[in-house]
Formats: structure tokens, sequence, C-alpha cells
């Protein structure tokens, strides 16, 4: 990875804006080094709530500073700021941001040749696993930094897709060692890296002294880092209390509320700086703190600000952390750690009070080899050993992977042939489609009537349009022999290629019928619009009974049709008792099938339109 150039995808936790951390010193390293990188902004990890309101105002900022909430930072660096639905674990929200993602990072790819990139990922929620299968990196890392399963508002969701993430990311860094451990238990290969210092930012300090620092009375206890629900401000008040000639500086963001803090005197809140910013404030310090409640969430948390106090000479006093305890024991016991509030109010003064140049220079040289460059580098060793597996690996599985591809497919075309064949012969081969068909038959009797009305053939006669037509005529003209009534009629279909209502008269005439005996429907249009037509005609010749002939499968929504628009006449209807298309036994043809799917699609269609 250090020779050739990567396209990266870092999927954060944090934007790109918010406090410096290993996401953007890791990212910014590597485009330094000439890789290119995408920088996704935090997509969440919990369904937001109105306090969130701030941080989803910012969100739209950052989307409008760029092109579809794509901008570029630095050189090779382009922040994407999507905006999402705030609902990581609702199955419509993520849905829909997938598609507006998707969408918009297809759109930036193509142009900029952004394929196979290597993935780095602190977010293990569904839309993590969503861009990962998206982009098909190259390489996916996990870099776990936090315990989510820990924090209750998420732990019921993201805990299954982040065991599915570590089971299928071919790297996990760890930030801490009881990450390490607990990601061990489930990922294949797992690497300690807690977070380091930029030796560029802090290898300098400058001279002059920031303005809002200026005229604080030292000793100047010093706390760097967001203001969370984490931190103990009880601890912080009694600290202050106890010891009203120090100064307490706080330097980072407010996530909550300080009030019961910021009251006091000697306490001073200086707000969010920029990184490169930092060092000139903690060298001012007298003494660093790290004041961190203990709970299931931070006992798993490395303090990243442990290595920028001490690099710079500060001695630390920290709560009774599980990681900083572990840090201690790497790094000689080099930071106080207090059992309870009361030791962490004592050692701040102790500390203090202790302070020697020589200790001051062993603690900056104790933490040197904590610099991020080395890191980094350690990092992209493992990276390039891994691609280079990879890349072995295809080179010497080509053969196996071929031939796995040529048998799935081939099981696949079986599997498709063997499912279309037990279609073919369940639908084709037994009386399944006649059983399907009976409810399109409405068997009745004739009855005397004033007319017989013939509709003509349409496709839900026979499969086929102008096909049935001659067995209704012929049927028609032996009800009108037997006496059912002195008039035929005979009504066009709904497509033909030929004057069918012509067709019939003759066939009518030619079968023996009296030419004054038969009327003609010649505008048809479909058993709607052919009933309706006769409706009229019943209207003017004073018809108040008709026997309808029809299709067998086509007698159901033939008679749907007249009872809801043939009003004031009692309508029969009947079909041919023989059918030269449709059989009796098992044998089914395409055009049978074709028949009867569009009788109920016709219906359907009938019912949406309101014809029946």
């Amino acid at each position: 990875m250090e020779h050739d150039k990567q396209n990266i995808v870092c999927i954060s936790t944090i934007d790109w804006d918010f406090v410096w951390q290993g996401h953007q010193e890791i990212m910014s390293t590597l485009a330094r080094q000439g890789h290119r990188v995408l920088f996704i902004e935090n997509t969440g990890v919990r369904r937001a709530s109105f306090k969130d309101f701030p941080r989803l105002r910012g969100r739209l900022k950052n989307w409008r500073k760029g092109i579809g909430g794509i901008r570029k930072v630095m050189d090779n660096v382009y922040v994407y700021a999507p905006l999402v639905l705030p609902f990581p674990y609702s199955r419509v929200a993520q849905l829909i941001n997938r598609w507006l993602v998707r969408w918009t990072l297809r759109k930036w790819m193509k142009p900029m040749r952004f394929d196979s990139p290597i993935v780095w990922t602190w977010l293990p929620t569904p839309m993590a696993l969503d861009l990962i299968a998206f982009f098909d990196p190259q390489l996916t890392i996990y870099y776990c930094c936090d315990n989510f399963a820990a924090t209750s508002a998420t732990s019921r969701w993201v805990r299954e897709s982040e065991e599915r993430l570590l089971r299928e990311a071919d790297m996990v860094f760890a930030h801490s060692k009881s990450l390490y451990d607990r990601c061990a238990q489930i990922a294949k290969e797992v690497h300690v890296f807690q977070y380091g210092f930029n030796q560029g930012v802090f290898g300098k300090v400058d001279t002059a002294e920031p303005a809002d620092l200026a005229g604080i009375p030292r000793p100047i206890l010093g706390y760097v880092g967001g203001l969370h629900k984490h931190v103990d401000l009880a601890l912080l008040k009694q600290v202050a209390e106890v010891h009203p000639a120090y100064s307490l500086v706080c330097i980072g963001p407010l996530q909550e509320s300080v009030g019961t803090v910021s009251v006091l005197p000697n306490v001073h809140f200086l707000g969010q700086k920029r990184y490169e910013e930092l060092p000139s404030y903690i060298s001012r310090f007298d003494v660093g703190l790290i004041p961190y409640q203990l709970n299931d969430y931070t006992r798993s948390v490395y303090p990243n600000k442990l290595n920028e106090y001490l690099v710079l000479g500060k001695p630390v006093v920290s709560t009774k952390l599980p990681e900083v305890e572990y840090f201690n024991c790497c790094h000689h016991g080099i930071v106080t750690v207090a059992e309870n509030s009361q030791d962490f109010v004592r050692a701040v003064k102790d500390v203090i009070d202790g302070d020697t140049a020589d200790l001051r220079i062993k603690r900056t040289e104790e933490v040197r080899a904590n610099a991020w460059g080395q890191k980094i580098e350690s990092m992209q060793r493992l990276i390039a050993a891994k691609l280079e597996e990879k890349a072995k690996s295809r080179e010497i599985n080509w053969q196996e992977t071929l031939v796995g591809v040529y048998r799935q497919t081939r099981r696949k075309v079986l599997a498709l042939a063997g499912g279309c064949a037990l279609l073919y012969t369940f639908f084709f081969h037994t009386p399944f489609v006649w059983v399907l068909a009976q409810p399109l038959r409405t068997a009745e009797s004739p009855q005397l009537a004033d007319a017989i009305v013939v509709l003509a053939g349409g496709v839900g006669e026979s499969g086929e349009a102008s096909d049935a037509y001659q067995e209704k005529v012929q049927y028609g003209v032996e009800l009108y022999r037997q006496g059912y009534a002195d008039t035929l009629v005979f009504s066009s279909g709904a497509h033909y290629v030929f004057k069918e209502a012509q067709v019939m008269r003759a066939l009518a005439i030619n079968l023996g019928v009296p030419q004054d005996r038969i009327v003609l429907d010649e505008i048809g249009g479909g058993s709607y619009a052919s009933l309706r037509n006769i409706k009229q005609m019943a209207g003017a010749r004073g018809w108040r009974s008709l026997l309808i002939v029809t299709s067998r499968y086509n007698t159901t929504r033939t008679a749907l049709v007249a009872q809801a628009n043939l009003s004031g006449i009692n309508e029969v209807v009947v079909s041919p008792p023989q059918s030269m298309f449709f059989g009796e036994g098992h044998e089914v043809l395409g055009r049978h099938l074709h028949a009867i799917v569009h009788e109920y699609v016709a219906i359907v269609y009938y019912k949406i339109m309101r014809y029946v």
C-alpha cells in the first residue's frame, strides 16, 4: 500500500469538521501519500431525537457546501455529507437511504473512476454494511473504537450487524485492549491500534499564549475533549470547589448541560479548538485530567488525550478506567490513576506539587513511539501484506474459482429448467387449470325470452379474437328453433378483423333463420359495451327478457355485467354445451391458459372501472 496508490473509503462515526480524531488523522495522512479518500460522514448509530436538531441542521449545512453533498476539503480528500432519514434500523428508511446514497455515489464515482476501493469503516450499522456491499471493496477494515453494544440506545439493533461485520471484515483494528478481547472472539484477524498523536502538530508549540487563556490564574487543571454524558461533571465540580485557587479549563464542545459547574468562578469553558491549536493550550496546563465516569461504555474507552498530555510533558490524573490502567502497564505507570473521587481531588494537588523537569522529559520520551506516523505505517504494512495474500490466493485458486462459478451456474440452470418443467407439467398436464377456471362458469338453463343475444368471440372466449363465434351462432340458432325466442341479435366483439355481426347473420341465414328475424349490433366493443348497446335496443323494441349466449368461461363476467347494467330486463346467460376450444380432459393448451387468465384480469379490470 505504500507504493500503490489506492482508492479509500472511510465510513465515519463523526463529521469531518468535528473534534479532530483518528478518522481525520489517518485519512489525511493517507491522502498526503497520494491515496484518494472518500470520507463519508456519520450516517447515525441511533434514532434521532429532538436534541439532535442542531446536529441535523449542521448536516444540512455540510450538504449544501458541496455538490450533492460531496465537497473537497484537501488534496485527495472528498467528504460526503449524506442526507438520510435518521432512523438507521427502520427497514423502510434503510430502503430509501440506500437508494438516495447509492444514486449520489454512482454519479460521483463514475467520472472519478473511483473503483475497487479499500474500505475503512468505524460504523458497524446496517447502513455501513450496505455501503460496503455497494463498493465491493478489495479489502474491508473495521476500526472498532466503541463498545456500541454497551450503549443502551443502540445495543438491541447494532449487535447483530456488528457481529456480521466482524465475521466478514478482512481485518479488524481495535482501539483498546478490551475491544480487542471482544472482537477476537468473532473476527479472524484483530490488531490493537490505540489512537496516537500527530508529531508534526505536537512537535512544536506556539510561544504566544492564546488570548482566551491569558489572564486565567495558574495552576491550570486542563481537560481536552467533548463535555458529554460520560464525563463526570460532579467530579469536576468537586475538584474546582476543593481547589478554589486552581483554574479548571475545559477545551472542547459542550454536548451536555454544564450548568452546575459553569457557575463556579474558577471554571472556564473555552469551547472547541482546531487540532493545530491544542498544543498551545495543553502546554499551559499544569495537569491534564481524564475525569470519565466508570460504566459499561467507558470500560473499553481509550482516551485520545493521554498521549497529547504526556507528549507535552504534563502529569495526568485519571479515573480508574481499565484502558488507562492497561496503558500504565505498558508505560511504566506514568499516569496517576485515582481509586475514587477523594483520591482524584488529592492527586491533582500531589502531581502539581511533585512535578519536576526530569519527570516532564520522562513523560515525553515515554510516548514518542505512539505518534500517528508510526502507527499508520504499521497499519499500512498489515494492509499491504493482506492485499498481497489475497492476490496470491486469487492466483493460486483461479482454476478452482472458475470451476466453482461454472458449477454454480450449472446448478442454477438445472434448477431453473427443473422448475420450468414442473410448472409446465403442473399447468398443462393436470386438471389444475380447469379447476382454476370453474369460478368463471355460471351454469344456467335456457328460458323463454323476447330475444336471443349472441356475443361474438373475444380473446377470453377461446384465447384468440374472433375464434368462437361459429359455435355460439349455431347454439343461438338451435335455441331459436326450439322456440325460446323469435328474434336473434348478433353483437360484434371488442376486437375484430372482419365485420363479425354480418358474418354471424350470414351463417344464421345459411342455417335457416329468416333474415327478418335477425338484428345486428355492429358497434360491439366487448361484454360491457355490447350489453349497453343491447339495453338501448331492448328499450326501443320493448324487450323485457333476454337469453344471452356467450362462451362457457365468459359466462361469469357476462352475468356480472348484465346484472349491473340491464336494469328492468330479465337476463339469462347460457353457453354452448359443447366447445371445440375447451376440452374436458387433462390436456391444456397455451391458448386455454391465455383465455382463462384473460378472463380473471378482465373481471378485475371491470371492477376497477365499476362496470360491474
